[in-house]
Parts: C-alpha cells; structure tokens; sequence
C-alpha cells in the first residue's frame, strides 16, 4: 500500500502528472480568488464615487444599486469581448 502511494506521488503512474496538474490549477485558482476578494472592495467603492459624480445620487440604496448595475455591464462587457478573442477557429 505504501508502495503504491510513494509510486503515484512520484511520477510512476499514469495518473501523477493529471494529479500535479489539478493541484497546480487548483492553487492558481486560490491565488486568483484572493487576489480578485481584495480588490473587491475598492473597486466598488472606486465605481460608487463614479455613479455619485455622475449621477448626484446620494442615498445609499440607490447608490449601491447603480453600481452593482454599471459593474456588472462592465464585467458581461469585458466577458463578452474575452470569449469573441478565445473563440476556438
């Protein structure tokens, strides 16, 4: 049983590679996540000043509600022009 253990984390199957694969994908995923939460918060709060200068909205409801809106506009945008560039030919 060690044996064979030892064997899939050192390469010797078939299945090691595809392994250390997901696990390098899995990390860069994480990374990705961390990275994309910690911006979250000042890219909201950049977008809201956006929305407050355009608009003069000053209740906070409405406020937050315009910029989840223009967010998500800008995120289905940018969605829509990276699927068109990685469109299989």
């Amino acid at each position: 049983m060690i044996r064979e253990v030892r064997r899939f984390f050192t390469g010797e199957t078939r299945y090691a590679h595809e392994f250390w694969h997901d696990i390098r994908t899995l990390i860069l995923f994480t990374l990705g996540f961390t990275i994309a939460f910690t911006w979250r918060q000042t890219v909201f709060d950049t977008m809201e000043s956006f929305i407050q200068w355009l608009t003069n909205v000053h209740n906070t409801t409405s406020l937050s509600i315009l910029t989840s809106l223009l967010t998500t506009l800008i995120c289905v945008l940018v969605i829509a022009i990276m699927a068109q560039f990685f469109k299989n030919k």
